[in-house]
C-alpha cells in the first residue's frame, strides 16, 4: 500500500527508566493484544486506518473517508477482503478480542491479471526495471504468465498504506471536456474498470511480493504498537511463503524511521515516495 503511516516513535523505548523486567512485561502484554484479522472482515474496519494512511500530513488537503470508499487507489487496499494472499493483524485496546481495534497492519497482493498486464506493457520479467527501481538491494521476481495466473499468488495483504503519488482522483482530461459539469458534489465511482489503467499499488514491486499498509490511532501511538504489528504481519507473511513485503512512504513521513529500524530498505522511488522492501526468511 502504500504507506504505513502511523507510529513514528515506536522504535523508542516507552519506559526508558523502568527495569528490564517491566519492559518485558509490557511487551508481553502488547503481544497479547495483537490478533489476526478474520478473512470475513468488512470494509468499515479498514477505513479509519486507511484514512490515517492517506491523510498522514496536516499540510495537505484532506481526503474524506467517503471518497476512500470509491477511489480506485483506496479500494485496492481493502475491498473484497479475504481473497488469496490477504493477511492482516489488529492491535486491540485490551487483551479481549472484543475490545476496539487501535492499530492495524495488513498486506495484499496486486490482482494477478493487473500484474500480468503491467509486466507485458513494461519490460517483461524484470519488475524492478519496470518501475525504474534503483538502489543497493533491488528485489526481482519472475513474470507470472497468462497460463500460470491461477497459481501466481502465494496463499497468505502495503506499504504501508498508500500515500505515494497522485491521489487527487481527477478525471481524464478528455472525459472532463465532454461531460457536463455536475450540479451536486458527489464522490465519483473510481473503482477499477476495463477503461482504466490497472492499479497495482503505490509500493508495488513484484507479482509475488505483497504491499504493506499500517496505521495506529493517534491516541495509541508511541507505545510500541506499530513495531509489534509490523513484525507480526511480516512473520505471518514469511510463514505463508512470501519472499518479501513492500511499502511506499512519502517524503516527510516520520514513519520511515520505524520501517528502516525494522529491516526495510529502499529499492527506488515512486513519485514523491520511497518504495521500501523487507526481505523475509
Amino acid at each position: 500500500m502504500n504507506a504505513a503511516h502511523t507510529d513514528a516513535h515506536d522504535s523508542q523505548n516507552t519506559s526508558a527508566d523502568s527495569p528490564d523486567t517491566s519492559a518485558e512485561a509490557a511487551a508481553a502484554s502488547l503481544r497479547g493484544r495483537i490478533r489476526p484479522l478474520p478473512t470475513e472482515t468488512d470494509d468499515e474496519t479498514f477505513l479509519p486506518f486507511l484514512d490515517l494512511c492517506f491523510n498522514w500530513s496536516m499540510d495537505r488537503p484532506r481526503i474524506e473517508i467517503e471518497d476512500l470508499r470509491y477511489r480506485s487507489d483506496a479500494v485496492f487496499y481493502y475491498r473484497g477482503w479475504g481473497r488469496e494472499g490477504d493477511i492482516a493483524v489488529a492491535a486491540h485496546a485490551e487483551a479481549d478480542a472484543q475490545s476496539p481495534i487501535v492499530g492495524l497492519a495488513w498486506v495484499r497482493l496486486a490482482d494477478i491479471d493487473d500484474v500480468v498486464g503491467r509486466a507485458d506493457e513494461k519490460v517483461g520479467g524484470d519488475f524492478a526495471a519496470a518501475l525504474d527501481k534503483t538502489g543497493t538491494e533491488v528485489v526481482r521476481s519472475e513474470v507470472v504468465t497468462e497460463g500460470d495466473a491461477d497459481a501466481g499468488a502465494v496463499a497468505g495483504s502495503g506499504s504501508d498504506v498508500p500515500a505515494g503519488t497522485d491521489t487527487d482522483g481527477s478525471a481524464d482530461a478528455d472525459d472532463a471536456a465532454t461531460e457536463p459539469a455536475a450540479t451536486e458534489s458527489a464522490p465519483a465511482d473510481l473503482t477499477p474498470s476495463d477503461e482504466q489503467m490497472p492499479f497495482t499499488g503505490y509500493g508495488w514491486v513484484a507479482a509475488d511480493i505483497p504491499e504493506l499498509s499500517m496505521a495506529v490511532l493517534p491516541d495509541h501511538q508511541g507505545q510500541g504498537i506499530g513495531g509489534a504489528l509490523l513484525d507480526t504481519v511480516c512473520a505471518l507473511a514469511r510463514m505463508s511463503g512470501f519472499p518479501a513485503v513492500s511499502l511506499s512512504v512519502e517524503d516527510g513521513n516520520g514513519a520511515a524511521k520505524l520501517y528502516t529500524d525494522h529491516g526495510f530498505v529502499s529499492v527506488g522511488r515512486n513519485g514523491d515516495s520511497n518504495v521500501l522492501v523487507r526481505k523475509l526468511g
